[in-house]
């Protein structure tokens, strides 16, 4: 019964010390750290996932650079070229309320 012990010891500190090896290497190895860059198209947020426009379904996004507002068809499983709906002035939210 005692050596059974001591090899189940053993084997969880081997595995443990194989953790802490995989744990701290990113500190030792300045190449494996993460570095975050931004996407590609962050700055389109999707409004509707089903909207219908002109009898045609498909996605609505919005462009928060510009404001403009996309309806992006959809044919089956294919999407089609983005059609501009309605650019949104954004720039009167800052004019004091008439």
């Amino acid at each position: 019964m005692q050596r059974t012990d001591r090899t189940m010891k053993a084997i969880l500190l081997t595995i443990a010390l194989f953790l802490g090896m995989i744990a701290f290497r990113p500190f030792y190895d300045p190449a494996l750290k993460v570095q975050a860059q931004t996407a590609r198209f962050d700055h389109v947020q999707l409004v509707a996932t089903t909207f219908l426009y002109k009898g045609g379904q498909g996605l609505l996004v919005l462009d928060k650079r510009n404001a403009n507002v996309w309806f992006i068809p959809r044919v089956g499983e294919q999407f089609q070229s983005p059609v501009l709906i309605v650019r949104l002035p954004f720039e009167k939210l800052d004019a004091s309320p008439q």
